[in-house]
């Protein structure tokens, strides 16, 4: 599992992925821990397999860089701004109606979602729905 103390990944491998990658950014460790923070809490209940906390997976420590960089682009974008709960769509034009797109009673309907985290950690976690859903028959 992901601490919420003691980072995982350090600025060096921060600054060689972001080099690597081309990004124009330099991440501070309390970018990382925010990102890191970010992780945890919206993962470490999910991990297919867990792991400890100093044998952290590389996606994860990627995925970790990746939400630092968002952080660090804007301060404070992995506290809720825009959320499935909160998304909305244009349905008419006449009139200008919207439909909101996700449900606001999902026990994660207020965490923002950022893609390449996603991606990175798609393989390592359960999804995200674990109900059922029964329906009577008859």
């Amino acid at each position: 599992m992901l601490s919420y103390t003691a980072l995982a990944v350090t600025q060096a491998e921060a600054a060689a992925y972001t080099g690597a990658a081309g990004v124009a950014v330099a991440l501070q460790e309390t970018d990382l821990m925010r990102g890191q923070r970010y992780l945890a809490a919206r993962f470490n209940s999910r991990w297919r397999d867990p792991f400890a906390a100093d044998a952290v997976p590389e996606e994860v420590k990627l995925a970790i860089i990746e939400a630092a960089i968002v952080e660090a682009r804007t301060p404070g974008i992995l506290s809720p701004k825009s959320t499935p709960a909160t998304d909305k769509v244009l349905t008419g034009a006449k009139g200008l109606t919207w439909e909101r797109i996700g449900d606001a009673s999902a026990p994660d309907a207020y965490v923002p979602r950022i893609a390449a985290v996603e991606g990175l950690l798609a393989l390592l976690t359960r999804p995200e729905v674990t109900s059922l859903f029964l329906r009577a028959i008859g």
